[in-house]
């Protein structure tokens, strides 16, 4: 290594020329001296906080995801963070054996060499954002289960995505992922995860509360092994499960024998099912008519509520008469300012109220709704009173 023949006097001479107190410093001494093997390294160098370093710690890994046509994230199990490269104008040194002060021998004091193999002015800083995952609908679109009887029709020979394809190709921590594939109402068949035919899932539904009938159960009550292990059923098992799961809650009962699992279907959810199955494909509906429909359609005992229908429905209070209409936030776009410019191209002016189940998904950590509207919208008021927000900018 040239240039190694510098002595601790000579540095401790240096140090007196910059006007350093020697007594403030540390008596051993890191000498650094560039690599004769300088150059380009496939070295990047990653800014991490505290708990991202302890994650790192505990052998726990970091994962890199996205196509060739996205931007780059790192995902922990449960988090995403985007990745950015950063400018500094400052040198950042690699030295691959670099003490800290309190690995330094102290004593007499000694000269240590250091070899700095790498300068670099960029490196990548992490943060935390909303998971990517529109485009899990669309692959799980290319074959969706409409029974088993039909896997090996010509409509169901689209691929299919087993838990590892779907972490390779969506930009998502495994718990978000996983997360959203129940928000989904994805099953997980044969070892894929398929989305479940609207109609399908429906008539599973309808078989069920059909059986609960038949059988004098309660639907606060269902007992699931027993559902699940009868004869006669006509769906598979996972299929009446993954029903059970999505339009019900799991509950233990405590009884005088021990202990049994039970279902009790949500009234919310099951309700929320059968006013998507009157406005599917319909445009707008009456109202008053909608009302009274969706009122006869659902079990004997349930109560519809229009509060039932938030981030799925949209009622036009201003037409004469009123009318309702299919609006999913499942159907809009991911990127805030697509999803602002598609709602106020849908409507000009949304009330607090009618806004926020379409804008909840898309705050950041710590962010709020109104943060987000203060960012996309602009406020006003009404003759009425009425406080409303419409768009900053042009819609497109």
């Amino acid at each position: 290594m040239a240039g190694k023949s510098r002595t601790l006097q000579e540095a401790q001479a240096v140090a007196e020329q910059a006007k350093l107190d020697l007594t403030d410093l540390n008596s051993s001494v890191q000498s650094l001296y560039l690599s004769q093997d300088m150059g380009d390294h496939e070295v990047r160098l990653v800014e991490l906080d505290s708990s991202m370093v302890k994650h790192l710690e505990a052998g726990n890994s970091l994962m890199v995801r996205g196509d060739k046509s996205d931007m780059a994230v790192v995902c922990t199990d449960d988090s995403t963070f985007e990745l950015k490269s950063t400018q500094t104008t400052n040198s950042l040194l690699l030295l691959p054996d670099c003490r800290a002060p309190e690995q330094l021998v102290g004593g007499d004091g000694c000269l240590l060499h250091k070899e700095v193999y790498c300068i670099s002015h960029v490196y990548l800083e992490l943060k935390q954002c909303r998971p990517k995952l529109k485009k899990l609908q669309t692959l799980l679109q290319e074959n969706v289960f409409t029974g088993p009887e039909y896997e090996s029709d010509e409509k169901h020979t689209g691929k299919k995505y087993t838990t590892t394809d779907l972490l390779s190709l969506i930009q998502a921590s495994e718990k978000e992922l996983l997360q959203e594939l129940r928000k989904l109402h994805a099953v997980h068949y044969d070892g894929y995860w398929r989305l479940v035919d609207f109609d399908y899932m429906g008539n599973v539904l309808q078989y069920i509360m059909d059986t609960v009938d038949c059988q004098s159960w309660s639907y606060d009550q269902i007992p699931t092994d027993k559902l699940l292990s009868m004869e006669d059923n006509v769906y598979p098992r996972v299929v009446l499960q993954h029903c059970l799961d999505c339009y019900g809650d799991r509950k233990i009962m405590e009884l005088d024998g021990g202990s049994e699992e039970v279902h009790v279907l949500s009234e919310d959810k099951v309700c929320r099912y059968f006013a998507e199955y009157l406005l599917k494909g319909v445009g707008k509906f009456n109202l008053a008519e909608f009302l009274q429909t969706w009122k006869e359609s659902v079990p004997v005992g349930m109560t519809t509520d229009l509060e039932q229908l938030e981030g799925v429905a949209l009622i036009d209070k201003k037409s004469h008469p009123q009318v309702i209409s299919h609006f999913p936030v499942t159907g809009l776009p991911e990127d805030a300012p697509d999803r602002f410019n598609r709602l106020f191209r849908t409507r000009e002016k949304w009330t607090l109220e009618d806004i926020t189940p379409y804008i909840r998904d898309l705050c950041e950590r710590k962010q709020t709704v109104g943060s987000l509207l203060t960012k996309f919208a602009r406020a006003s008021t009404l003759p009425d009173g009425t406080k409303v927000y419409n768009s900053r900018v042009p819609i497109k």
